[in-house]
């Protein structure tokens, strides 16, 4: 069967072979046969030299990618952000810096006027103490005496905060201690100070009380202490002075004309508070040697 079934394929082959050599070929029209792609019509180029052709230049992101839309925040993204950032600072600094301009002006002289009348608010009110009856004995001096209320520890308390300091009249003070075992670590401190030296007595009705009395100063001791801190005013008023004038010079957009001026501006504020020196020590001296008599 399978010898009839190979017979049968090569007579059909040979039959159709034979049939296609003895067929004619028929060609169809272009248009019947639209199987077959369309031939277009041959159309004229421009022709175009070289030198009107585009030149092609190498992609660049940076121009093309906008810096905001960077979502990664890299180089592009930052840059934007420091030029956003940084247009607020600027515009403060501008403010901030018209206050600091006038702040340095050379010619300006009321940072050392307000120098000046901090330091005679201070030695006025040194000074005022030599004139009260009891000295330089006060409220403030005794209060600040150190008291240490364990011997083993080098922690110190100020008097004022373990009692109450009042004047009795004359040169005799009142100590009211808060605490009956703060009494004795109160007249111990007094003792060993050398402002006092002397020891507390007890008040036989109040046993936190303690009374004590402070030994006139001598005359020749007051007015020289008065002396002495007239003489450190002058000093202090003179470096102030200095100090000012050595700034002044540091700025090299002055002219010789410019620092001449104000040269002669800081003297004349100077010599104008030694005369209120010399005035307030005048008047210091003049009332101790009055109260002595």
């Amino acid at each position: 069967m399978n010898s009839l079934r190979v017979a049968n394929s090569l007579v059909r082959s040979t039959v159709t072979a034979a049939v296609l050599r003895t067929t004619p070929c028929i060609l169809l029209p272009q248009a019947q046969r639209p199987w077959l792609p369309q031939q277009l019509p041959q159309q004229t180029l421009p022709l175009r030299s070289f030198s009107h052709s585009p030149s092609l230049s190498k992609r660049n992101r940076k121009e093309e990618e906008p810096e905001e839309d960077d979502p990664r925040g890299k180089k592009g993204g930052k840059k934007s952000n420091k030029k956003e950032k940084g247009g607020a600072p600027a515009q403060q600094q501008q403010q901030e810096a018209q206050p600091s301009a006038a702040a340095e002006d050379p010619f300006n002289l009321d940072p050392l006027i307000a120098l000046f009348q901090k330091t005679e608010s201070h030695y006025t009110s040194q000074l005022a103490l030599l004139r009260s009856p009891t000295g330089r004995f006060n409220v403030e001096s005794i209060g600040a005496i150190p008291v240490s209320l364990d011997k083993k520890s080098t922690v110190t308390y100020r008097l004022q905060e373990l009692a109450t300091v009042a004047p009795l009249g004359g040169r005799r003070w009142s100590i009211l201690a808060f605490e009956e075992a703060s009494v004795k670590p109160i007249i111990s401190a007094v003792l060993k100070s050398p402002d006092f030296n002397q020891q507390p007595q007890r008040n036989e009705e109040n046993p936190l009380e303690l009374t004590m009395t402070v030994e006139p100063e001598k005359v020749d001791d007051l007015v020289k202490r008065a002396k002495d801190l007239c003489t450190e005013w002058r000093n202090k008023l003179r470096d102030e002075t200095h100090k000012q004038e050595t700034h002044v010079k540091k700025n090299k957009s002055l002219l010789k004309d410019d620092l001449f001026k104000i040269k002669e501006a800081l003297k004349k504020l100077q010599d104008e508070r030694m005369k209120v020196v010399a005035n307030k020590e005048k008047e210091v001296v003049a009332a101790i040697q009055s109260k002595a008599k």
